[in-house]
């Protein structure tokens, strides 16, 4: 029977006892080391070498790139797969995901849902909450238009406003989402159309949504969506 070391860091001992002991209904997860600072992690890494950390990464809230280069530095710092416990209001999230951390909601998680997730992430897995494959696929689609040839003629803030023009946005409900001026996005989008040598809108909708052929992945990273089974039998 192959066991799993897990290393836990949280800042706080009532969060490091919870988590040890939700784990503690798998024999095959042994929890090798645990500290309250991040720090420690390459010291904890020399010490007990685990499998994976299990990382309590809710705190004071920060944006989303904020948030995203913080768990950026533990990635580097802990070389291992790691399973992050977050806020359901902490942002950034996919960018986690793109780093490839497991990532979950400390106020939605059970036992069965750490210990599932320690599991696959141990066998090479991904584990993603349904919800976060959802928008995780969702981005994967807008982002596609990026790798367009015409998408190379627009500026980095172009890009952000086309991606949502192709979603039929108005210029009010664009500048509220980017936090800018009605002007520059009326700007902006005039920008566009000239660059691009589109009429209309619905242009710049139709030429978002043609299919683009990409080429198939040749990366290894798994993905396995977490579903909620709990009262099934």
């Amino acid at each position: 029977m192959t066991h799993t070391k897990a290393a836990i860091i949280a800042a706080e001992a009532l969060v490091r006892d919870g988590i040890r002991s939700m784990l503690s209904v798998d024999h095959t997860v042994n929890v090798v080391g645990e500290s309250a600072n991040f720090a420690d992690i390459p010291q904890l890494q020399r010490r007990t070498d685990p499998d994976l950390f299990i990382i309590d990464a809710s705190g004071p809230p920060a944006g989303g790139e904020v948030h995203a280069r913080r768990i950026r530095s533990l990635v580097d710092l802990a070389d291992r797969p790691l399973v992050l416990l977050t806020d359901d209001g902490a942002q950034g999230n996919l960018e986690l995901i793109r780093l490839g951390a497991c990532v979950l909601k400390r106020s939605r998680m059970s036992s069965a849902d750490l210990v599932s997730s320690v599991r696959l992430l141990a066998t090479g897995y991904l584990p993603v909450e349904r919800r976060l494959a959802q928008q995780f696929a969702h981005r994967a689609l807008e982002e596609r238009a990026d790798e367009a040839a015409h998408m190379r003629l627009l500026t980095p803030r172009e890009r952000e406003v086309f991606r949502l023009l192709a979603r039929g946005m108005s210029n009010t409900e664009i500048a509220a989402s980017l936090t800018l001026a009605n002007s520059t996005v009326k700007t902006h989008v005039q920008g566009i159309l000239k660059r691009l040598g589109l009429t209309s809108r619905l242009e710049v909708v139709m030429l978002a949504h043609r299919p683009v052929r990409r080429p198939v992945p040749s990366g290894n990273v798994r993905f396995s969506a977490l579903s909620r089974t709990r009262g099934r039998r």
